[in-house]
């Protein structure tokens, strides 16, 4: 540890390296160069002498000494302050300092780029982890250590670092039922090491045990297809030949109640194995056929690496054509992690000549138009790129549908040209791969510019490329219509929506011919896209058709793709049409738990347990109310004050319902509340919230107080029918309200929404007056 006089310690350490590091932060945010980062922070660091005096600021200090380029100085402070202070420790304090600090010292290491003294430090650090008491190792400290050997290329340090690895796992009692995992990853690890060192040979004979031995897993270790699946990838690497042995282990395991599209999910991962183990066999053609459906982007997938690894090998095929069109794809469609990749693939070709045109120049014409079109177009502007790139494309291929695509959307987004493009975007989708969602609603949008909303309507229908773009189509077009049919048609929404369910239907059957076994689009895999487009559909299946029964079907089957939240409100919904109680408590308590364990944000059960607190009271199961009166004040409680503004109404109205529910059986609990209430739900001023606690009020006995109470919500809807007529929204509040009752059944047959609650009102002022001169005595007439 440094003595010199003058050396930063203690506190002052503490708060030069706080502004630091604080420095540091703020530099990178803000994206300086990082060379300029680095000198900067080399000055600071320069202008004095540290004395670490604690393990945690040896960690700080010498963190800082890297980045600032200085791995000696690192070192030294590892070497000196570290070990002079984990020295000093208790021994039984000292743990795994010494470990520590062996794994702080690769850093500068590596970073001296001294290999002959790296791999002296990973067989310190080895010696070290393997000294240890078992309770104190820790198996990432194996793994990081092993990984550490296999890129300095000390393949059998690497070895051993796998068998201490396994050493750990099998003395811990908990594994026991993954034991034959840990002896596969042991197998799996010590083939990889070898195949690394170009020692084929032993890597096969550990490749074909780490086989045998989840082969042969007794049925007390948990070893399912999965796991055959994601080891699959290591061993077609190593054994090649043994494919249609994974492939037969994964599917015996596969449950027999796997649905939909986790049993798709499985033919995808072994088609990206089996494409991997022809390509390791040479067998490119048929890897490349293979590759057609292992390209496709499933639940689970971080990127769609597949779609560039195709590109690789239709190079390698010297199938350029093919290549120029998945590059085109990749960028049109704006795969982004592969995108940068195809850019390069595409310039490459072109410096070659590549067979392949136009799909080069448009797929550098699309990238050029992207908001970081400028580093493709290399400081050039993008009306004059693009204009060369269309223009090299049109003489290549003068009627060739992809260019009307991107000269189509060029049109709409340089100059908002939807005379000059609408033809060309009508000429493109000719090929119907070509008719992603940005092309079509762009298309829709040009059409209503030129036509009008009611016109474009009734043109030609445009199918959208895949499933997924389907669901995602109609989303967008249901918005736009019925914004721009404002005025033109008597239900704007209800046509918009009926547009939109087009598209529903047609992405319906793309995603059931994908789950049949079709290949399909590559974004059809995408489950939840599947269940949205499956719960859009059950609304308006439900709302627009009142067909409750087709919506619960699609329900279900959203479910089976990808159990949502929004599907068990929609099952409810249904059965609330439906007047089904059973069926609306039962779907209520699905929606609770799915929210619950979906963390969902838009659960609002505000808007349903007052139903489900009705459909209880007929049922005759009163007591469960409690349990859904707790629920509802707990969601109230924990609500952001955003929602409880803007649902403050519903949730006193909805929690009135339930007191009212509650009253028949459990007026003790349930009149004490309601008093309570009271002066809110006056304050309110909400006739249907009135109503409910002047019914509540005369269900526990209270006639005369019901009646006033009866008289205020009759003043109180008085108000809102004067409020809507001077406001011209009467109309518009009215259709909310009769969409509305088609769930709720708040309105009577043939009565608008005020006068259903008038009827209401007055059929209950007419019930107190009947208790209230029941109550008189009979000779007494006033």
């Amino acid at each position: 540890m440094s003595s010199h006089p003058d050396a930063i310690s203690a506190s002052r350490l503490d708060a030069f390296l706080d502004q630091a590091e604080a420095a540091l932060a703020q530099q990178q945010e803000a994206g300086i160069d990082p060379a300029l980062i680095r000198a900067s922070l080399k000055s600071m660091m320069d202008a004095g002498r540290y004395r670490a005096d604690t393990l945690s600021n040896v960690r700080r200090l010498y963190s800082l000494w890297l980045g600032a380029g200085e791995p000696l100085a690192a070192l030294r402070v590892i070497d000196t302050d570290g070990v002079q202070l984990a020295e000093a420790l208790p021994e039984d304090e000292r743990g795994r300092w010494p470990l520590n600090l062996a794994f702080f010292r690769m850093e500068p290491l590596h970073a001296l780029g001294e290999h002959a003294a790296f791999c002296a430090g990973l067989e310190a650090a080895y010696a070290l982890l393997s000294a240890l008491p078992a309770g104190l190792q820790y198996e990432q400290a194996w793994g990081q250590l092993a990984d550490q050997s296999v890129d300095a290329g000390a393949y059998e340090l690497a070895r051993r670092c796998a068998l201490g690895r396994h050493a750990l796992a099998r003395a811990n009692p908990a594994r026991a039922r993954l034991q034959a995992w840990d002896d596969t990853l042991l197998a799996i690890s010590t083939a990889h090491s070898f195949t690394l060192e170009g020692r084929e040979e032993e890597a096969r004979q550990f490749g074909t045990r780490a086989i045998e031995v989840l082969a042969s897993a007794g049925a007390d270790q948990e070893i399912a297809h999965g796991d055959w699946l994601s080891l699959g990838h290591s061993l077609v690497e190593i054994v090649p030949e043994a494919i249609d042995a994974i492939v037969r282990q994964a599917r015996a395991r596969i449950p027999a109640d796997l649905v939909m599209f986790a049993r798709r999910d499985i033919d995808v991962r072994v088609a990206r194995l089996e494409a991997l183990a022809l390509r390791r066999q040479g067998a490119l053609a048929q890897a490349l056929d293979k590759m057609a459906l292992a390209r496709t982007v499933i639940t689970g997938d971080k990127d769609d690496r597949y779609s560039g690894l195709m590109l690789e090998w239709l190079f390698e095929a010297g199938r350029h054509a093919d290549a120029a069109r998945l590059a085109f794809d990749i960028v049109y469609h704006e795969l982004e992690s592969t995108g940068t990749h195809a850019l390069g693939a595409t310039r490459q070709a072109l410096a070659e000549g590549l067979d392949g045109q136009p799909y080069w120049q448009l797929a550098l014409a699309c990238a050029g138009m992207t908001e970081a079109g400028a580093g493709v177009r290399e400081g050039e502007d993008e009306a004059p790129y693009v204009g060369r790139q269309l223009a090299l494309a049109r003489a290549l291929a003068p009627a060739h549908p992809a260019i009307d695509a991107v000269e189509g959307l060029y049109l709409l987004k340089a100059a908002g040209d939807s005379r000059r493009a609408v033809p060309l975007l009508e000429a493109a989708v000719r090929d119907a791969s070509l008719a992603k969602l940005d092309l079509v609603v762009k298309l829709s949008l040009a059409r209503i510019h030129l036509h009008g909303a009611l016109a474009a309507l009734a043109m030609p229908f445009v199918p959208a490329a895949g499933a997924h773009a389907c669901y995602e189509t109609g989303v967008h077009l249901e918005s736009l219509f019925g914004e721009h049919l404002q005025g033109q048609v008597h239900n704007p929404k209800e046509a918009a929506a009926a547009f939109a369910a087009r598209y529903y239907n047609l992405g319906l059957a793309r995603f059931d011919a994908y789950l049949a076994g079709a290949t399909g689009h590559s974004g059809d895999g995408f489950a939840p896209a599947c269940a949205m487009l499956c719960n859009n559909l059950a609304v308006y299946y439900r709302d627009n058709l009142g067909d409750t029964a087709g919506a619960l079907a699609l329900h279900y089957k959203g479910i089976d793709a990808s159990a949502l939240p929004h599907h068990y409100d929609g099952i409810l919904s249904c059965h609330r049409m439906d007047r089904n109680d059973a069926g609306v408590v039962d779907s209520a308590e699905m929606l609770w738990h799915s929210a619950a364990e979906n963390g969902d944000t838009q659960h609002h059960p505000a808007m349903y347990v007052g139903a489900v607190c009705a459909a209880l009271h007929r049922l005759g199961r009163e007591a469960d109310i409690p349990i859904w009166l707790e629920r509802l004040e707990q969601w109230w409680r924990d609500a952001h004050a955003q929602t409880r503004a803007m649902l403050e109404k519903a949730y006193l109205g909805t929690l009135v319902e339930v007191l009212s529910s509650m009253m028949h059986t459990q007026p003790a609990d349930a009149l004490p509340r309601l008093d309570a209430l009271l002066p809110a739900v006056r304050a309110a001023a909400v006739a249907g919230t009135s109503r409910i606690a002047a019914h509540a009020l005369h269900t526990a006995g209270q006639p005369e107080r019901a009646h006033a109470l009866y008289m205020e919500a009759l003043d109180q809807l008085a108000a809102s029918e004067a409020r809507h007529t001077a406001s011209g929204t009467m109309a518009q509040f009215e259709r909310f309200q009769a969409n509305l009752s088609r769930t709720a059944h708040h309105i009577r047959p043939g009565l608008t929404w005020h006068a259903s609650l008038r009827a209401d009102i007055v059929d209950g002022i007419a019930t107190c007056a009947s208790a209230a001169a029941t109550a008189r005595p009979w000779w007494k007439r006033w």
